[in-house]
């Protein structure tokens, strides 16, 4: 009996007796027996062991060690084509080796193997061994140059979950395969990662930004402006965060960054600027609030701001201020001319409605002299305002001149530039012959408004009216859609007594139930007054009373126009209804009127009609001081 069975029965006979001298009785269990091998389960165990000890193929790893560090010191020299005969006879000792199989095939990819790269890099995908990040972007890459998209996105995936997303290199051949498919969603996100591991760079951050606005997600491209910022500093994309802000409406984020800024770069005053209009709609009163708050607490001190602030005081009436703090800045304001030469005009503006003409001639001098000589338009208009006619028509003759025979330089521009070069001289001309007709008219007015005036002087204001309505009528030849330049035709004409023309243009007018850029009260009025005054017909007389009657309707204010009650009257005086023409007159209190020979025209007739003579005659000699050969009153004081 061998040794091992000896033990196995000695064990097994004190284990009997251990049992039998126990108390408990005995209970017999069943005995499983252990499952037979069968001669397939042997086979198949006997191969996997084989298959583990077997290398998959020939080795020879001394060789394959000893090329490995052959090929290394040789890179380390710089001698790369020598090294590689050693990475392959390192992989052709160790096929099985997939560290040495992708190395081989990367450096096949280098000499533009690719076909026979992607054989062997897809050889060594399948080998043992953990997966890095540099060997999937290696298949990703070969399968892009194979055509094979879905291969290619899927290893590109793969080497950016393996490297957590942290590798620029792979994320940017991502973003380039991305580009070739036209993955627009997905790029955007590969840029978002991208973006600030190359610190914003221009190129990148507006190719994000051309997608987001394809894309039409105008949030994010205000996110990728403030993401911008934050990493850069630069405040031109804080300034353009902004605009975006103000885009959609989001103006108390707007005015959250304005009320941090601390500093007054060109592009904080440009976010300030954007903040005040947005403030502007809200109450006209805001923006100076907010400015005073930036130049006074927040010490803010800047020429554009207080230019903004003057520019706001004057916009809701505080002339004083307005003109204190224009005069203040306009000669810092330095090389930006574009605001010191419109301090100057507001500067002007003011003076000519304080009937300070000369001083508003100097104002208008001065920013011409800004802008070296290129606001002469606005000049002629001060000369006009200024009743300096000659030098006004001086200026225009010689803009219409430049602006009717101007040619562009052959050459100079491609033809859509050239095509827009010609549309600003072309609106250049129009606006010559706008201002040209305003001061024609402006002339012309004073001519007739003037008691001294003799009919030589009315025949020459008629002639001003006359150029001004062929001025008009080439302005609307080139834009028939401005229907104040037809409104105010409708009134040149009604002046020249050219009146079907004139009644023509206010019936069109009518039709139009809200005509844009006009007021439509001031028209009723204009147009039923003209009716009722000219008196051709009882029907015209009522039509035009009708409309007088609309446009005090019409007004919101609760206290009516004066100019529309003194209209209302005289039609109530042409049907016939003097007592209640005088009680409207009587409505009237304007100190205006005392100098408006027209109000005691209207007022002398009704009291004549009504047997007032005493109080006619008193209301016709206030027409006579105003215009002394008015005929009606000359003919009612001559039978006293």
């Amino acid at each position: 009996m061998s040794r091992l069975l000896s033990i196995l029965f000695f064990s097994l006979t004190a284990l009997i007796a251990l049992v039998g001298c126990s108390s408990a009785p005995v209970q017999k269990q069943p005995v499983s027996q252990p499952a037979t091998l069968t001669a397939a389960d042997s086979a198949v165990i006997q191969a996997a062991v084989e298959k583990q000890q077997k290398p998959k193929y020939e080795q020879n790893l001394d060789v394959s060690h000893e090329s490995f560090i052959r090929a290394m010191e040789l890179e380390l020299r710089g001698e790369k084509a020598l090294a590689e005969v050693f990475w392959q006879r390192a992989y052709d000792a160790d096929p099985g080796n997939r560290y040495l199989a992708f190395s081989v095939a990367e450096r096949l990819a280098a000499h533009g193997e690719d076909s026979a790269a992607l054989v062997l890099a897809q050889k060594a995908e399948e080998l043992p061994g953990r997966g890095t990040s540099s060997q999937f972007s290696l298949l990703a890459n070969l399968y892009v140059k194979a055509g094979i998209a879905d291969s290619a996105r899927r290893y590109f995936v793969m080497a950016l979950d393996t490297c957590h997303y942290q590798d620029m290199s792979i994320l940017y051949d991502y973003s380039l395969f991305l580009e070739a498919v036209k993955d627009a969603k997905e790029l955007v996100r590969v840029y978002d990662l991208l973006l600030p591991q190359v610190n914003y760079i221009q190129s990148l951050f507006q190719r994000q930004l051309n997608l987001l606005l394809d894309l039409g997600r105008d949030s994010a491209v205000v996110e990728l402006f403030g993401k911008g910022h934050e990493a850069t500093g630069d405040k031109k994309l804080l300034l353009q965060m902004v605009q975006g802000l103000t885009m959609q409406k989001r103006f108390a984020e707007a005015k959250a960054i304005a009320d941090t800024l601390t500093s007054v770069t060109p592009e904080d005053e440009k976010i300030i600027n954007l903040v005040l209009l947005t403030l502007s709609e809200q109450d006209k009163r805001e923006p100076i609030k907010f400015l005073q708050k930036k130049i006074h607490e927040d010490g803010l001190v800047s020429p554009v701001l207080e230019y903004f602030l003057a520019n706001y005081e004057y916009a809701v009436g505080d002339i004083d201020s307005a003109k204190v703090h224009f005069e203040k800045v306009y000669p810092k304001l330095g090389d930006n001319m574009s605001y010191s030469a419109q301090s100057c005009r507001a500067l002007a503006g003011i003076a000519f409605s304080q009937d300070k003409n000369d001083l508003g001639v100097q104002y208008a001098e001065r920013a011409d002299s800004i802008l070296h000589g290129a606001d002469k338009e606005f000049l002629a208009m001060s000369y006009g305002y200024a009743k300096m006619y000659d030098k006004a028509y001086h200026i225009l003759d010689s803009l219409l001149g430049v602006w009717a025979n101007w040619t562009p330089m052959s050459g100079v521009a491609d033809s859509a530039s050239l095509k827009l070069i010609k549309q600003k001289a072309e609106r250049n001309y129009r606006n010559v012959q706008s201002s040209y007709a305003k001061i024609l008219v402006t002339e012309a007015r004073k001519i007739e408004s003037d008691k001294k005036s003799d009919s030589a002087k009315m025949a020459y204001a008629k002639e001003c009216r006359g150029k001004a309505e062929l001025f008009w009528e080439n302005l609307y030849a080139a834009d028939s859609s401005d229907l104040l330049l037809r409104l105010t035709m409708a009134m040149n004409l009604e002046r020249l007594a050219r009146y079907d023309e004139s009644f023509a243009i206010f019936e069109e007018l009518l039709k139009i139930e809200k005509p844009e850029g006009i007021d439509r009260p001031e028209m009723l009025n204009y147009y039923g007054y003209s009716l009722i005054d000219l008196n051709r017909s009882a029907e015209d007389v009522e039509k035009g009373f009708r409309l007088v009657m609309e446009a005090l309707g019409l007004e919101k204010s609760p206290i009516p126009t004066e100019a529309y009650l003194d209209s209302k009257a005289w039609g109530l005086y042409r049907q016939g209804k003097f007592v209640e023409a005088l009680a409207v007159m009587q409505e009237i209190k304007g100190d205006q009127f005392k100098e408006d020979y027209v109000y005691w025209e209207h007022l002398a007739a009704i009291q004549a009609a009504l047997g007032m003579n005493d109080e006619a005659t008193k209301s016709y000699k206030e027409v006579l001081k105003l215009r002394p050969d008015h005929p009606a009153a000359l003919e009612f004081l001559k039978k006293k």
